[in-house]
Parts: structure tokens; sequence; C-alpha cells
């Protein structure tokens, strides 16, 4: 709902005076807005965080007072501390929010347009063999929704050229410009350049794909060593190093060298640490995973 057109038009209709003091606060993410297809101005999306606000932390003081009085018992002091401190961190928590999402959004993309890329490329080889022009193949290519980001970038293609009057090279250059991904960027720029040379746009096509699976086999091939490290690092830790560290708490607990009981100690590493250092171990295999994978 955040960055939709309709609520971020919404937004701008009622607060456009107050957007131009908070431009100093989102002037980073422009670029960024327009890399994450959301089709929202800055001063749109900077109105529709004010709208957010207005909607939310009524609600969230509301909800704060009910909690204090009913549950807390607390007094008038106690209830005005509790809305004031439940409206800062929800403000916070909101602001928070539409700084994060562009980013958010534009890593998305990326990672969704370059998973798809090379085996597109390939499909657009074969369909440019046919001798189709090369508006039909991002056409074609729009249909086929197992391809996800790359082909509704595609259907925007055929549709600027299709409805809205693009020639050829410019809705395709549209997309070269703000797309997130260097892949897809790549190739939209080749086949723009191919176009224009008039050169042989299915050899270009079967070559762009055959480099861009080699280079998809290099990066898997380089996650699957990774993760093969990760396991080593995963038995011996959390299986070795479990065990080990059971058997030294219950030697000290029956030599006496513990400052707290043997059980506690036990329980903590079971209950808190080996689930948070699993958490921690997953986190870091998902940061490093690769863009595409």
């Amino acid at each position: 709902m955040i960055a939709t057109k309709k609520y971020s038009l919404l937004a701008y209709s009622l607060f456009r005076g107050q957007v131009r003091g908070l431009r100093k606060y989102f002037t980073g993410l422009k670029g960024a807005l327009q890399k994450a297809g959301l089709k929202v101005a800055l001063d749109e999306y900077i109105a529709s965080y004010l709208f957010s606000n207005v909607l939310l932390l009524p609600a969230v003081a509301v909800i704060s007072i009910v909690w204090a009085v009913t549950f807390m018992k607390a007094g008038l002091a106690g209830t005005a501390l509790a809305v004031l401190l439940s409206v800062i961190l929800a403000a916070g928590v909101i602001f928070i929010i539409y700084l994060a999402y562009p980013p958010y959004r534009v890593n998305y993309l990326k990672n969704a347009l370059d998973k798809h890329v090379a085996f597109a490329a390939t499909h657009m080889a074969t369909i440019a063999g046919t001798g189709v022009p090369p508006q039909t193949i991002f056409q074609m290519m729009g249909q086929f929704k197992e391809y996800g980001e790359v082909a509704k970038e595609c259907r925007g293609i055929s549709q600027n050229i299709a409805v809205f009057g693009y020639d050829t090279l410019s809705a395709i250059s549209e997309v070269a410009q703000r797309t997130p991904s260097h892949k897809f960027k790549d190739l939209l720029w080749s086949i723009v350049a191919t176009i224009r040379t008039g050169g042989d746009l299915r050899r270009m096509l079967i070559a762009k794909s055959q480099a861009l699976m080699e280079e998809q086999r290099r990066i898997e091939a380089k996650y699957i060593e990774t993760l093969s490290m990760y396991a080593e690092i995963y038995s011996t830790v959390f299986v070795a190093g479990v065990i080990m560290i059971f058997v030294l708490v219950a030697i000290m607990g029956i030599l006496g060298g513990l400052p707290v009981p043997v059980k506690l100690v036990l329980q903590a590493t079971t209950y808190v640490g080996v689930p948070g250092a699993a958490i921690l171990f997953i986190v870091l295999i998902e940061s490093s995973k690769p863009s595409g994978i």
C-alpha cells in the first residue's frame, strides 16, 4: 500500500504543501524509486509517508491507551508516557520502512531478473530465429509467466510500443536505463545496438545466452563450494561442538567449577544458544547467496 499509485496520489493531494520540508531526508531514494519500478514520484512517496503517519499514529495511540489502562492498570502519567513512547516508536518504524522499501525492492528485482535472464535470452534467440520483428519477440516473451520479472519487463516494452506509440528502440532503451539488473541491462543494450547496426539479432542472442548460461554455471558451482564449506562448519560447530560443550559442562558441574547450576547452563545452551546460532547461520547462508539463484 505504501507505494501504490492511487494511495500516493491521494496522499499528495492532501499533503502537497508539507512535502518540501521533508525532501532532504528522502532525496537519495529518487533513483531507487525509478529502478524499483514503483511508478511513484519522489514527492508522492513523501506524501504517502505523511499520510501513513496520520492514519497509523492515532491508532497506535488508542491501542497504547487501552493497553496501559486495561492490562498495566497505569494512572494518568503512566498512560501518557506509554502513549508517547508508543507513538515515537511507531513513527520511527514507519520512517525506517519508507527509507528501506525502495532499496529492498530494487534488490528483489535485481535477483528476480538475474534468475531468469539467461534462460529468457535462449528463448528469445529461438523466437528471433523465426524472423519475427523485435517487438513481436518481446510480446511473445511477455506471455511466458515462468520468466517472472523478465516477462513482466517484456510485457512493459510491448505495451509501450503497441499502446503508447513508442518506437522499438525507445521502448527497449527506457527499460534498459532503469533496470537494476546488470545482466538484463546488458542484454537489452545489446539488442538495441544490433537493431541499430542491422546485425543478426538471432546470432547475437545465441552468443549472449551462451555467455549468460556459462556465467550462471560458474556462479552456481562457486555457490555449491561455499555451501560445502558451510556444511563442514555446521557439522563441526553444531554437532561436535555442542556435544563437546555438554560434556565439558557436565564434567565441570561434577568437579564443582561452575558458578551456576549445570541444568541452567544446559537448558540455556539447548533452548537459547543452539537455536540462536542456527538462526544466525541461516541468515549467513542467505546473505551469501549470489544474485540469480
